[in-house]
């Protein structure tokens, strides 16, 4: 698949340690099962880490399950120093948390529209600002690491009744563009 291809080129030959974030279904949970099964260290986070308890269980060596809201600046802080705590070090952050309300946008509630953007855009920033200070402060010089934004569709083309995805996703790829100057 193109998402394995992606990561094995963002992956060294060593044993990686990858922290993802949105693990509890989906892309992100199957992300940390595959990473996993070939051996690779990881750091899931997640809302709710009972949803994985039976992940946890079977690779209670390589992998670390741990509590994240990404829009809880400290939590974020918390993660990337349990991470380092355990593992020493990290390689490849993965940005996949996120939410979504459908519905057109005069009809969404305010607080929910907000708590898109919240989580989507600057959940995602204030993940990834940690990780590059992470890997400017914490992993040895000239190492550095790797951050893999995942995105959505919605980020180029705007989706009817996902108004305030759509703007978040587009957020998203602005910021990516930003973190590459």
């Amino acid at each position: 698949s193109p998402l394995l291809h992606l990561l094995h080129s963002a992956l060294n030959s060593r044993c990686s340690l990858a922290i993802v974030t949105g693990t509890s279904v989906g892309l992100g949970r199957t992300l940390i099962e595959l990473l996993l099964e070939r051996g690779e260290l990881v750091v899931a986070t997640l809302r709710r880490p009972s949803d994985i308890d039976e992940v946890a269980a079977k690779y209670h060596e390589t992998l670390l399950v741990l509590p994240l809201n990404i829009t809880d600046t400290e939590q974020i802080s918390h993660a990337f120093t349990k991470a380092k705590e355990r593992f020493g070090r990290i390689d490849i952050v993965v940005n996949n948390a996120a939410i979504s309300t459908l519905g057109e946008v005069e009809t969404v509630d305010s607080s929910d529209a907000r708590a898109i953007i919240e989580t989507n855009f600057w959940g995602t920033l204030s993940v990834t600002k940690e990780a590059i200070k992470f890997f400017r402060e914490v992993n040895p010089p000239g190492v550095g690491g790797r951050i893999l934004q995942m995105s959505s569709f919605a980020g180029f083309v705007g989706l009817p009744g996902a108004g305030y995805y759509t703007a978040s996703k587009f957020g998203e790829l602005y910021h990516n563009l930003l973190t590459k100057l």
